[in-house]
């Protein structure tokens, strides 16, 4: 059987990342592009040649938690950057006739965020393109540092190791839907080789938690302080728009906590 060769442009990212090493596990070829390689890996501006792969997945975009993608001061910065690479790399797919898979978010339905509208054009300019939409609700199972950028999750996995305590700024009643990363691998994989064009489809657990009960597994895992905030937060109701065929989440909330739980324990403690 020939070797699949697939491209993975924001392949050193959050979810780039263990996708790349989750497509080799597979038996796959991957390459991965990423601005974080250098000036000559920046998507906004480089000159990509498709021909040699079957597969690509469009991940590169200027993103984070929504400490960043909130904030005011970083919106043009947003708006610059996704505009930018969207009008470089899409021309480029239609051109090489690649079956291609571009990643969304579950907030492509927002209207009032950079963020979700630059999304949204994506998902648009990959239909009329010929690509496959997904979208992601909130990711969980890789571990990063705590900054600007960081999601809930690990900022109070951090906050629990470093200050023994976890202190939330809002009440925490809000909800979300988190999906592990490793069944974001499979369902992307599974899109890809369905070759689900022309719809939208959901890469979620399809369940609603609240922000507060992610907090007490935390808190309770690590034996640590929950102090809970005053602030109302928001939920962005998304309509789910399909399920990809054939696949299905597979790693329970809580199981999938206490095993990135175990792994900040480790490198803690390197």
């Amino acid at each position: 059987m020939r070797q699949i060769k697939s491209l993975v442009i924001g392949g050193d990212g959050f979810v780039g990342q263990p996708f790349c090493k989750f497509l080799e596990e597979q038996g796959e070829f991957v390459k991965s592009i990423d601005v974080k390689q250098g000036d000559d890996n920046d998507v906004r501006f480089k000159e990509i040649d498709f021909q040699s792969y079957d597969h690509v997945y469009v991940l590169a975009w200027d993103v984070g938690g929504s400490k960043y993608l909130y904030k005011r001061a970083a919106q043009f910065q947003q708006l610059d950057w996704n505009l930018a690479l969207l009008s470089n790399l899409m021309p480029q797919l239609l051109k090489s006739g690649k079956p291609f898979l571009f990643v969304s978010s579950q907030l492509a339905e927002e209207t009032d965020s950079v963020y979700g509208v630059t999304k949204r054009l994506g998902e648009v300019w990959t239909h009329l393109t010929g690509g496959i939409n997904v979208r992601l609700w909130n990711v969980y199972g890789s571990l990063e540092n705590t900054s600007e950028r960081s999601h809930v999750i690990c900022d109070f996995i951090w906050q629990a190791l470093n200050n023994k305590k976890i202190n939330m700024l809002t009440n925490g009643q809000e909800l979300r839907q988190f999906i592990h990363i490793n069944d974001v691998c499979t369902a992307l994989k599974t899109a890809m080789e369905k070759n689900l064009v022309g719809s939208v489809y959901d890469i979620t657990s399809f369940e609603w938690v609240s922000i507060l009960s992610v907090a007490e597994i935390i808190a309770n895992e690590l034996n640590v302080k929950l102090e809970i905030g005053t602030i109302n937060g928001s939920t962005p109701i998304t309509p789910i728009r399909g399920r990809i065929p054939g696949w299905w989440p597979n790693v329970e909330l809580t199981s999938g906590l206490k095993d990135l739980i175990k792994l900040a324990l480790h490198e803690s403690s390197k």
